[in-house]
């Protein structure tokens, strides 16, 4: 019987072990999925001088993808358009045009804005319009990209 017990509180013991790793992974996507609803991956943000002449002083593009966290099987479509956070904003901003995101791949996006100030960008948040789920339109659904989560990825050429 002695036996039989140790290997019953070691089974017990490992399966407490798993489920507490599990409701830690599930809490910290959880909390992270209440200000990001879908995982945003940005691979570069670039800014080039446009010169005296420009109206503004830099022109940024920004490149990544997009996909939804493994427990959200919805597909997303949806357009990143331009965004502020307070009195910031950039300007110019250029449509990225329609990303599809789902779990099983991601879907890549290209954006582009003016702004006078590099500082400035860490500040800006670009909001989603146009929001479908599964083919239906989707209003009141909040999907915003936080360019300060992506500040180490500036670029200056």
């Amino acid at each position: 019987m002695n036996k039989k017990r140790k290997v019953y509180m070691t089974v017990i013991g490992v399966l407490a072990v798993a489920i507490i790793i599990g409701m830690i992974i599930l809490g910290v996507n959880l909390y992270k999925n209440r200000w990001h609803r879908i995982d945003f991956s940005v691979d570069s943000i670039n800014i080039k001088e446009t010169g005296e002449f420009g109206e503004y002083k830099y022109h940024v593009t920004v490149t990544g993808s997009a996909k939804t966290w493994f427990y959200d099987f919805n597909t997303y479509e949806f357009n990143l358009t331009s965004g502020s956070n307070g009195a910031l904003a950039p300007s110019n901003v250029e449509n990225s045009g329609t990303i599809t995101a789902n779990h099983k791949e991601n879907g890549k996006f290209y954006f582009s804005f003016e702004t006078d100030d590099i500082d400035e960008i860490k500040n800006y948040v670009f909001k989603a319009e146009n929001i479908y789920i599964d083919g239906n339109e989707k209003r009141g659904t909040d999907i915003r990209l936080f360019m300060s989560d992506y500040a180490d990825k500036i670029q200056q050429k």
